[in-house]
Parts: structure tokens; C-alpha cells; sequence
């Protein structure tokens, strides 16, 4: 995982320091504005990142197409009004600014207005949108400049995040995400729910489900390669594009033959091997080492859903 804090009131320095975690940019201090009161923490693991970034004052912020990658930006208070892709949004708690790579940008951040941001590398949005639709797409993704933050989606999107910024917070060595299949399998999921949340230019390929000529024998074949890997750093993304399939192609079979989806079958297959390797664990094991290795990364619901499924907590299971 990589860090970086920087405090600063000198705007030259300011323009540096965030140049080097984003890219050069023009950094001007609105009418008035002399000096800022530079605020940033930004951690970063693998293709994903969160950036917690705070000029103190307005300024105007102005930098070229970013290129290699994406910025999601939530202000916490105030307001930012963005240039972006010919779009201009107001930015506010409720209204997140969406930056793609292929345009410049001018943006106009009021004073008293920190932003928690998200990072997301172009290559892994790319690897992600082939996985949900089962096959590679030639055309750039451009995401809408504004993101609603209000709705269910983008508020359980929104959570991921701030899990994402927890995690990333933590010591060397007691980050969930010090563990490289863990942190991959987030990723995948963060940026999924991203594409499946926020109007882009695939959102009509993802609407509906392709149709399939053997619904069963692809669910057959799904349910086969989930039991063998369930163990593995193994998403419902990785499933489709296993199969060759879209993954609402995918989430459609399953509902028709089975009444489920592949996460739910998925997360039933990691339960059931959790709750044989509790059984038998030796003296001294952790429920914490055991819901990691069975890829849970949420302790808290993975202890929810297990005592559904099961009767009793994780804990009770190994006491026994």
C-alpha cells in the first residue's frame, strides 16, 4: 500500500504535492485568497485509492485529461463547481463530480469544502466493464460528470468506500488488505458497483441480460467452477468471463433455474467451507483468520450471515 499526509499553507507547495499524487495542474487562489490551508491524506492499493483532500479556501483547480485514470469526488461540506467532458455540475454532499481520462477540467472548490475522493485506474475499469458484460469493449468508458449520492446504490457504493479509506488507514501489517486476494477481490467489487451504479457511456449494454440458449447447463458449469474455487480470490465476475458470459447473463440464469444469484451461491459455498474449518480447527485458530481465508473481508456480516445460515455464531462453532 502506498501513503501520503502533507500539510501545508504555500500554494506552490500545495500545487506540488497533489501534482504528485494526481498530475501537474494549475492551482490559483480565488479573489482575496493569499495563502491555503492544504490538508491531504491520500493511500492507494493496487488499481483503487481514496484521497482525503482539503485546500481550506477557495481556489480554482484546473488540470489536463487525466489519462490513466478516474476520480470520483464527494465533498463533505460546501460546494465545487466542475467543468468537465462539456458538463458543468455543482458538486455538493449529495452530488459527487465524476472525472474520466480523456478530458481537461476546470474546477472551482469553495473555501470550507473537503472532498474525500476515489481512484480508480483506467485498466481496471476497462478489466472490470469486460467482466460484467463477458467480452472487451473498444470505446472509451466516459462516466456522467455527476453522480447522485443519495440513492440506495451509490449509498452502499459510498460505504464500500469509506471501508475502502478504514482499511487503508491501518498500521503496516494490520490492514484486511495487506492480503493481496482480498484486496483484488475488493477492488473488483468497488469498481463493479461503480459501472452498475453510475450512468456511463456501456450503462445500455449492462441493462438487460443477454439471452442464453442453455440457461441450465450454464449454471450447471457455474455451480461446478464456483465449488472448485470458491477458495480462490474468485468473483462473479471471474465466473462469466469463465463462461464467456455477461454477468447479468450470468445473475439471470441463476434466478430463473435456481431462485438465487451466483453471489448468493457463491457466498453459500465460502460459508459452508468456513463452517467445516471451524469444525475441526486446532487449538488457538481465529474466526478473523478463518472468515480471510474463506474471502470475507466484512467481519461483521460475515458473522450475520453465518449465524443465519447456521444457528450459532463463528465463535460457538469453534468452542465446540
Amino acid at each position: 500500500m502506498d501513503a501520503v499526509t502533507v500539510r501545508t499553507d504555500d500554494v506552490d507547495r500545495a500545487r506540488a504535492e497533489v501534482g504528485r499524487v494526481f498530475c501537474p495542474h494549475r492551482l490559483t487562489p480565488q479573489a482575496g485568497v493569499h495563502a491555503v490551508q492544504l490538508r491531504m491524506a491520500a493511500r492507494r492499493a493496487g488499481g483503487v485509492g481514496v484521497i482525503d483532500l482539503d485546500y481550506g479556501q477557495a481556489v480554482r483547480i484546473q488540470p489536463p485529461a487525466l489519462e490513466t485514470f478516474y476520480l470520483v469526488q464527494i465533498p463533505s461540506a460546501g460546494s465545487t463547481m466542475v467543468r468537465h467532458a462539456g458538463q458543468i455540475v455543482t458538486s455538493t454532499p449529495d452530488v459527487a463530480s465524476v472525472l474520466s481520462p480523456y478530458d481537461s477540467s476546470d474546477m472551482r472548490w469553495s473555501e470550507g469544502s473537503p472532498h474525500r475522493i476515489f481512484y480508480a485506474d483506467r485498466r481496471a475499469v476497462d478489466r472490470e466493464l469486460a467482466r460484467l458484460l463477458g467480452h472487451p469493449v473498444d470505446d472509451p468508458v466516459r462516466l456522467d460528470v455527476g453522480m447522485l449520492m443519495t440513492t440506495p446504490t451509490a449509498r452502499a457504493w459510498a460505504r464500500g468506500v469509506a471501508f475502502l479509506a478504514d482499511e487503508l488507514s491501518q498500521p503496516a501489517d494490520a490492514s484486511l488488505f495487506d492480503h493481496p486476494q482480498v484486496a483484488a477481490r475488493f477492488e473488483q467489487g468497488l469498481i463493479g458497483k461503480l459501472l452498475l451504479a453510475h450512468r456511463h457511456s456501456h450503462s445500455h449494454l449492462l441493462a438487460e441480460p443477454g439471452q442464453h440458449a442453455h440457461p441450465g447447463r450454464l449454471v450447471r458449469r457455474a455451480c461446478a467452477l464456483i465449488s472448485e474455487h470458491h477458495g480462490e480470490a474468485l468473483t462473479v465476475g471471474d465466473v462469466a468471463e469463465a463462461l464467456r458470459v455477461s454477468v447479468r447473463t450470468l445473475q439471470d440464469c441463476f434466478r430463473r433455474e435456481l431462485q438465487t444469484t451466483p453471489t448468493a451461491y457463491l457466498r453459500a459455498c465460502r460459508l459452508d467451507a468456513a463452517h467445516r474449518t471451524l469444525r475441526s480447527a486446532a487449538p488457538g485458530a481465529s474466526v478473523t483468520t478463518v472468515a480471510l481465508q474463506h474471502g470475507f473481508v466484512h467481519l461483521g456480516r460475515f458473522a450475520t450471515e453465518y449465524r443465519t445460515r447456521f444457528g450459532e455464531s463463528p465463535s460457538a462453532t469453534l468452542r465446540r
